[in-house]
This record gives structure tokens, sequence and C-alpha cells, in this order.
């Protein structure tokens, strides 16, 4: 998750006061600690529909450096075809 930072709420939250939590989680995802470290995310179903069908998706991106072989074989055979509208 690197430096993004994400409301905490301590494990006690789920049954001390779960409307608070709830009210967060629709708002943003929201991050359920125990012993004061992240374990947990607690989201909106539609965040999660969101996240899940974006990692559904099988297109990807890479940088010329960061290009798997056979990737960057495919591109390099596709660049040296003639442009044909």
């Amino acid at each position: 998750m690197g430096d993004h930072m994400m409301k905490q709420f301590p494990a006690a939250t789920l049954t001390r006061d779960p409307t608070s939590l709830k009210e967060a989680a629709r708002k943003e995802p929201v991050a359920i600690t125990e012993y004061s470290r992240p374990k947990f995310v607690l989201m909106s179903y539609d965040d999660y529909v969101a996240l899940s069908s974006r990692a559904a998706d099988p297109r990807r991106s890479f940088a010329t450096g960061e290009m798997p072989d056979d990737i960057r074989k495919l591109a390099l055979e596709a660049l040296d075809q003639p442009y044909d509208p």
C-alpha cells in the first residue's frame, strides 16, 4: 500500500462502535488494526466491485526497460509491420 494513509480503526471498533466504522467505510476504504498495525480493510460493496473489476482487466502496461521478453518481441514485430489503416 506504500505511503497511502487511510483512516484506521482498532478491531475493537467492530463490536464497540460498528456504526462509526460503517459510516467511514461508506466514504472510503478504512483499515482495521490489530496491535496498532493494519490487518484488514473494510470498504463499501461498490468500491469492492470497482476494485475487483480493475484487477480482472488483462491489459497491462510496461516501461520499455521493464517489458518481459515475450511482450517486447511482439511489440517489436508489430512495429516492423507497415501501417495499413
